[in-house]
């Protein structure tokens, strides 16, 4: 997706973030936000570099949360070794320091403490005009953050890559879930993955032993029994939990930056 603004925020300062995206992308000025923008099967570090070499300008959430984020602080040191303007909205009393007082001391800077949809207008026509595409009047809506914060544009929209629904059929899926739900101390997910991984289990039960579970000798019927309950998982997976196939690149994100791992399973489990 080409787009003019990447949005660099901490996920504690997700609604005012959800707000200036809408907008911004309101007033025709194109946005690459995470989690949105995420393409389900690929690198999440190459997607958020490419993303943000790629684009015009970064508009950066500035918090004190922002600036206890790793993950934000990352982003705005690959902005600004590739020379992309940072504008800093600035949404509370804290100042810059350390890192980011350096890297932000010749940025563009919005003050918009306490009330942030007051500057939202001139957000929009600052963005703009370093966008090369200048908007005198823009259209913001009176009512923008209260939408946020009830979630109107909180909506999960992870692309679906091929190899996402490949995944889905593999017994990594599960396994994935299950070593997520641990890692994460998130029982559902877990629970999730034990599910998903039950057909598997039966299989391998009647493979090795050569009867199944209810002594059903006929091997026409334990396939079937193995498809319905396989049809099951998928079922609870897309139609209860609204979830998508897991992209191998979580596994990897279950590390040492527990907000991007926040950000990522609150996209997964949050229906």
């Amino acid at each position: 997706m080409a787009h003019d603004v990447f949005i660099s925020y901490s996920t504690k300062d997700k609604v005012t973030a959800d707000a200036i995206c809408h907008v911004l992308e309101q007033n025709k000025i194109k946005c690459w936000i995470a989690p949105r923008n995420i393409t389900s099967g690929k690198s999440y570090a190459d997607e958020i570099m490419d993303a943000i070499t790629t684009t015009k300008i970064v508009v950066l959430v500035f918090s004190s949360n922002a600036q206890a984020s790793q993950f934000v602080q990352k982003e705005i040191d690959i902005a600004f070794s590739n020379s992309r303007p940072i504008l800093s909205y600035k949404i509370d009393e804290s100042m810059p320091e350390r890192e980011f007082e350096y890297y932000l001391k010749v940025a563009h800077w919005l003050e918009a403490y306490p009330e942030p949809e007051n500057t939202f207008s001139t957000l929009v026509k600052d963005a703009s005009k370093l966008v090369g595409n200048e908007k005198t009047n823009p259209i913001v809506d009176s009512d923008v953050m209260v939408k946020a914060r009830n979630g109107e544009f909180n909506h999960v929209s992870i692309k679906k890559h091929w190899k996402s629904l490949i995944l889905l059929c593999t017994p990594l899926y599960s396994v994935s879930l299950i070593y997520m739900g641990l890692s994460s101390k998130m029982k559902e997910l877990a629970i999730e993955g034990v599910i998903c991984l039950v057909p598997l289990a039966l299989y391998i039960y009647y493979k090795f032993t050569g009867s199944f579970i209810f002594n059903l000798a006929e091997v026409e019927v334990a396939v079937y029994f193995i498809i319905i309950l396989w049809i099951i998982a998928l079922i609870y997976v897309f139609l209860i939990r609204k979830d998508y196939a897991l992209r191998k690149t979580i596994i990897g994100s279950v590390s040492d930056d527990k907000e991007l791992l926040n950000a990522l399973i609150d996209e997964y489990i949050d229906v």
